[in-house]
């Protein structure tokens, strides 16, 4: 009789038509009462959850396209399907005013390359698409996927493929930062819950050098700072309006457009100007409430829910998943907290 090779090892049975598989393991028969219509069951070896999920995304995109590619069996196959998309895109479309009604729209906002080296010991590094968007009274530090994946999609509406400059992967994690009084607040999303992880005042003392360089064509002077276990160098500019900067490192008089520590593990790498388009506004959004979840807690739950997915979580009884979802479509899986990190960007 056959068995599975390990204990952690999963099969899974597909169906598919006997030629394709020569010979079947002990214990399964081709006249067996669980392979109807002289077809047979393939064993799949997968060995997580996750590749169980791609290789049923996988099959259901074949045959998608064999039905497509096939309009005599399936009539109006693709008209139905257009049609689904266009009421999608029109619910998202419903869902976002709803959602921005009362938000900010910053000026503008500016775009980032973010590389890190999570993993010292096996000299791993992450990329993300960053951006802060920025106007006079706040700004706000968070992921570019979701804008940049909309932006491409309207602008190549007939591409099968993505952004070419796009890392795709996303962190929901955002930093709200207000100049006048110093205050920030970094906040967190879990499909439909906000966390608020931390609410403070910024008192990072930066040490403004005489250095200047160009980026692109903004004139930048250099200034350093000690935070958190690391020894930061940025470069600021005046040449754009108001204040901004990634992540906790504000506190300087005008827009950081690069920042890096000094071992050359963090940085954020300038990557052009974002302007607001009538289809995919620079939105500010402060979130209405936040969901109680204790500092010992929090971790836990954004681990499990960065390798899980969003039914496991609700079957865990972790959180309670509310109703409706955000016009931003996240896979939270692909950011950070996926990780295996052995070097923490905040060192203390």
């Amino acid at each position: 009789m056959w068995q599975p090779r390990g204990p952690r090892e999963l099969y899974i049975l597909a169906l598919c038509p006997a030629r394709a598989i020569p010979q079947l393991p002990d214990g399964l028969q081709k006249d067996s009462p669980c392979v109807p219509h002289q077809r047979m069951f393939q064993i799949i070896p997968l060995h997580d959850m996750k590749t169980l999920f791609t290789a049923i995304a996988l099959t259901a995109a074949i045959s998608f396209n064999c039905a497509a590619q096939q309009p005599g069996r399936h009539g109006g196959g693709q008209q139905q399907q257009q049609q689904k998309n266009e009421e999608m895109k029109a619910k998202l479309k419903e869902e976002a005013a709803a959602y921005y009604a009362n938000a900010d729209t910053a000026e503008y906002g500016v775009r980032y390359r973010f590389k890190y080296k999570y993993n010292k010991a096996r000299n791993l590094s992450y990329e993300e698409d960053r951006m802060v968007l920025i106007r006079p009274e706040m700004t706000l530090d968070m992921s570019y996927e979701g804008m940049g994946e909309n932006r491409w999609r309207i602008n190549n509406p007939d591409s099968r493929g993505g952004d070419p400059s796009l890392a795709y992967h996303l962190t929901p994690s955002y930093y709200f930062y207000y100049p006048e009084t110093g205050r920030m607040v970094q906040t967190y999303r879990i499909i439909a819950e906000e966390f608020k992880l931390s609410d403070s005042t910024c008192a990072n003392k930066w040490d403004i050098t005489s250095e200047e360089k160009k980026i692109g064509e903004y004139n930048c002077r250099k200034a350093t700072l000690e935070k958190d276990g690391r020894k930061w160098t940025a470069w600021f500019t005046t040449d754009l309006p108001h204040r901004g900067a990634p992540r906790t490192l504000a506190g300087l008089p005008g827009v950081v457009l690069e920042a890096s520590d000094a071992d050359g593990e963090v940085c954020w790498m300038f990557n052009g100007l974002l302007a607001g388009e009538p289809e995919s506004k620079l939105y500010i959004k402060f979130p209405d409430t936040f969901s109680p979840v204790s500092p010992e807690k929090f971790p836990k739950i954004v681990r499990m829910f960065a390798l899980s997915d969003g039914n496991h979580l609700q079957s865990s009884g972790v959180m309670d998943m509310r109703q409706g979802h955000y016009p931003e479509k996240y896979r939270p899986s692909t950011g950070i907290h996926a990780l295996n990190i052995d070097n923490p960007i905040e060192r203390r």
